[in-house]
């Protein structure tokens, strides 16, 4: 898992320049819709696009289908973003058929499997994801190659800038996190202390809602751990009334608050207020400021510490990150006769 999270900026430049070369049916660039269907690993790019599609201002709608059917407005002038590393995923092969059914506009991404098959056999364009690993460590494929793909349909503006800032700070990102560098000067590992033995609470707002959402995923995956994530500035309506009871998580509780200056004023002068409402209930806390300049290499930045946070975590609870045998039962329960 160290390895994988350390050529993540070569699995972006890989991922990106697959998806420019895959080529579309002219018929695609008339969709005024977006639909990403993936679960888990490989759904997770999708909230990361969803929240940096939100901040452009023209565009087309855009959603994350986690289900086994698509939202009811689905139809020919909708691309479906069927998204899944096995192939095998059922809740997106029962949404890949249900967008043939409405006859709109398909791209398969994924390793091979059913959907491989079934994408080929509809002469659906398929992007192969080239990539060995776990779904949720194919964040290249998951999240820059649907970024890409849009781009190629001119549905989003381009985006080649932002990402070369990006790689870079990846490729800093694995420097300064990595297992060779000391605990004084990694941030991942001093988190990762931080973190031991409590409930992680992250809150993200704006364009890293997302990103919460990737390090509550990973302290679950990775570590094996409790999480939650939770969005500004809704959670100032309901949440903070909740660090009362149960007494015993307040100190069980850990809450990461990602911020960026690229939020906006009033979204930040909530974190320092929020802040003081969690020290006066003693809840352990810690806000981390993005890197970067552009919202894509932000978002990415900020994956990378939560990746690397996680990995370091599962290794002071003393666990494998890689492999998620709790999932592998579920699914091997509902293939079962029934």
């Amino acid at each position: 898992m160290g390895h994988r999270l350390a050529s993540l900026p070569h699995q972006v430049r890989l991922a990106w320049r697959d998806a420019g070369a895959l080529a579309l049916p002219s018929s695609y660039r008339s969709v005024d819709k977006v639909v990403l269907v993936g679960m888990g690993g490989s759904g997770v790019g999708g909230d990361l696009l969803a929240d940096l599609l939100a901040l452009e201002p023209t565009g087309p709608v855009f959603a994350v289908c986690r289900d086994y059917r698509l939202p009811s407005w689905v139809d020919a002038r909708t691309l479906v973003i069927a998204s899944s590393y096995s192939g095998n995923t059922e809740e997106t092969l029962a949404c890949f058929r249900d967008a043939l059914g409405r006859s709109a506009k398909v791209v398969a991404i994924t390793s091979g499997g059913i959907l491989q098959q079934e994408a080929q056999a509809h002469r659906v364009p398929i992007l192969g994801v080239n990539y060995q690993g776990e779904p949720r460590s194919a964040l290249g494929f998951s999240f820059l190659a649907p970024l890409a793909l849009l781009q190629g349909l001119g549905l989003e503006p381009d985006q080649a800038p932002a990402l070369e800032e990006a790689v870079m700070l990846l490729e800093g990102a694995s420097q300064r996190y990595g297992s060779g560098q000391p605990t004084e000067g990694n941030e991942a590992k001093r988190l990762a202390r931080a973190l031991e033995g409590h409930l992680v609470v992250v809150y993200g707002a704006g364009f890293l809602v997302g990103v919460a959402r990737r390090w509550k995923t990973q302290i679950n995956e990775n570590a094996k751990g409790w999480a939650l994530a939770e969005a500004l500035p809704e959670l100032n309506h309901n949440a903070i009334l909740g660090y009362q009871f149960p007494g015993a998580l307040a100190t069980g509780a850990f809450v990461v608050l990602l911020h960026s200056p690229l939020l906006g004023g009033r979204v930040s002068a909530r974190y320092p207020i929020t802040m003081e409402i969690l020290g006066r209930a003693g809840v352990s806390h810690k806000r981390v400021e993005v890197e970067g300049t552009s919202p894509l290499a932000q978002v990415l930045g900020a994956v990378a510490l939560g990746d690397w946070t996680s990995y370091y975590v599962a290794m002071l609870n003393g666990v494998d990150p890689s492999p998620v045998d709790v999932i592998e039962y579920l699914k091997g329960r509902l293939s079962e006769p029934r």
